[in-house]
């Protein structure tokens, strides 16, 4: 029996999706054996003791399963692996004639998302590479002598298998394309049907607004536990702060600044289920979304400290500040903000949905002439917002992303070209490069593929991609430890950390402008004018 043209496309089709799920299950896999064979290690030293240190950085960033050592990128890395190859069983979901086509919609979601994941990996490579860990050690002989050296990490087999799981990466997101283009040429007439099918009162998107805001709900409660700020081990002076406050809680840390996230969250939650009874939630649920944001911002520029006074063995009264440094729990808090300005997009598409619906109905017609014009904005907007990222990239060339704001010692400052500054020097970092690379492309690419659906997803993953980079910064600001002496002799010294700047609020522009060109660009797709169904 002879196979139609259409059918070798499907088959074909299938074919690139299930290569697309393998390479993505045999990147997890070897993202699993990384977990014991190392990507950088220093070699060990077959002297008699004391022996020097050893390096060992594995697929989480420290020795094998100590989480102590882990590093965020390299978590972030492995996480988005395990997302990947878990998503990946989606690709294979047939469609039916008579839904919403969201199979191919995650299928090109997960595609893009699988491409910007082995950039992400490879760009984490090759960051360890051009920075290879490194220990200054000292310690005494059995006999007294004091020996020091240092120790330099090089890379061993687990970075050959980190650079195979990035091309495996790489390759399951050009199948996934290729394989959900094929099979959408095979079947159009069925795409047709689907993209007509009515939408029914309480839709999907209905049905999201109502949800996201109790992710953020569960975010804030498990920011009882995970800590925004932690000063480390100090024992019984240890300062920690979470969505409560201090630990041990107290009702005198009850502030306005406490209470007040916790009651709007909760709000927004408890009033979604009946959203479309207020006229503007979708508006505050965003705002609100947005003011948690810019909270989170101030209370990274201020950090809590304590004053602590102890007596040490001498009787001797002697008093301290601990600070409290950015912890895990600021990922929890940026969630609940996404979560919460995705509730008000999803809040306004369904408003716009059910208006349309209802004009429809009054006019037996698809209002053409209105759908038309407000894509046509939407589209317009879609393709100017990416530019006032290219703004913002182009004004922190000028204005710091990170300050230290020394006068004494070395000054750290971070531009958008790493730490090139025109008045001091410095050099670019390849990753900047590469970041300003994305940004610039990204907004050339929208004068001509705004109203593209993968345009749409590329953008809001670049804006989360960059929200991730920001954080980042500010649970491991960039440190220096630096020594020197006066012209009297005395040895002066200090450490400085590289705080966020005004440039750190223009990055923060940048991304809400992506993610605001995808929501328009995901709008516009959603105004164009639909066809009612016989009987519907």
């Amino acid at each position: 029996m002879k196979l139609g043209p259409g059918t070798l496309q499907v088959a074909d089709g299938r074919l690139l999706l299930r290569f697309a799920q393998g390479l993505s299950l045999s990147a997890l896999c070897l993202w699993i054996v990384m977990l014991w064979v190392p990507v950088c290690a220093s070699p060990e030293d077959p002297a008699e003791s004391p022996r020097p240190p050893r390096i060992i950085v594995t697929a989480l960033g420290g020795a094998p399963f100590d989480l102590e050592e882990a590093h965020v990128p390299y978590v972030l890395v492995a996480l988005g692996v395990l997302a990947c190859a878990a998503a990946a069983f989606l690709l294979t979901v047939r469609p039916q004639p008579d839904m919403h086509p969201w199979p191919e919609v995650v299928a090109r979601m997960w595609s893009v998302g699988t491409l910007l994941l082995s950039l992400c990996a490879f760009i984490v490579l090759a960051e360890l590479l051009a920075n290879l860990p490194t220990i200054m050690w000292d310690a005494v002989d059995d006999q007294g002598r004091p020996i020091f050296g240092t120790v330099v990490a090089q890379p061993s087999m687990g970075a050959g298998l980190w650079l195979i799981g990035c091309l495996s990466l790489l390759a399951a997101g050009v199948c996934g394309l290729l394989g959900d283009v094929r099979r959408r040429k095979a079947a159009p007439a069925h795409y047709a049907n689907a993209r007509i099918t009515p939408w029914p009162r309480g839709n999907r998107t209905h049905r999201l607004a109502q949800r996201l805001p109790w992710v953020a709900v569960a975010c804030w409660v498990l920011m009882i536990w995970v800590p925004l700020f932690d000063s480390g081990d100090h024992g019984d002076d240890r300062l920690t702060v979470t969505s409560l406050g201090r630990v041990p809680l107290d009702l005198a840390d009850l502030t306005p600044e406490v209470i007040l996230p916790w009651a709007v969250v909760l709000a927004c939650a408890a009033t979604a289920k009946r959203f479309d009874t207020i006229a503007h939630w979708p508006l505050l649920s965003a705002a609100v979304g947005v003011g948690l944001f810019i909270q989170q911002a101030t209370m990274v520029t201020d950090l809590p400290s304590e004053c602590v006074i102890s007596t040490d063995a001498d009787g001797e009264t002697i008093s301290a500040f601990i600070v409290g440094y950015p912890s895990e729990g600021h990922y929890l808090w940026t969630l609940g903000c996404c979560a919460l300005i995705a509730a008000g997009i999803c809040g306004l598409l369904s408003d716009w949905r059910r208006i349309d619906r209802q004009m429809q109905r009054q006019t037996k017609r698809p209002p053409e002439k209105i759908l038309r014009g407000r894509q046509r904005k939407l589209q317009k907007w879609a393709r100017l917002l990416p530019f006032i990222a290219v703004a913002m990239w182009i004004a922190t060339i000028f204005i710091p992303v990170v300050d230290s704001l020394s006068d004494v010692g070395p000054r750290i400052r971070w531009t958008s070209l790493g730490d090139l500054t025109f008045d001091d020097g410095g050099e670019m970092l390849p990753s900047f490069i590469l970041l300003w690379a994305i940004v610039v492309g990204f907004a050339a690419l929208g004068l001509g593929f705004a109203v593209d659906q993968w345009w749409n997803v590329t953008a809001v993953l670049i804006a989360a991609l960059i929200v991730f980079i920001v954080i980042a910064i500010l649970l491991n600001p960039p440190t220096i430890m630096w020594d020197g002496q006066l012209p009297d002799g005395t040895p002066i010294g200090g450490m400085e950390v590289g705080w966020p700047s005004f440039g750190f609020g223009l990055w923060l522009i940048g991304a809400a402008s992506l993610a605001a060109a995808g929501a328009c660009g995901f709008a516009a797709k959603a105004q164009r004018p639909r066809h009612t169904v016989e009987g519907a």
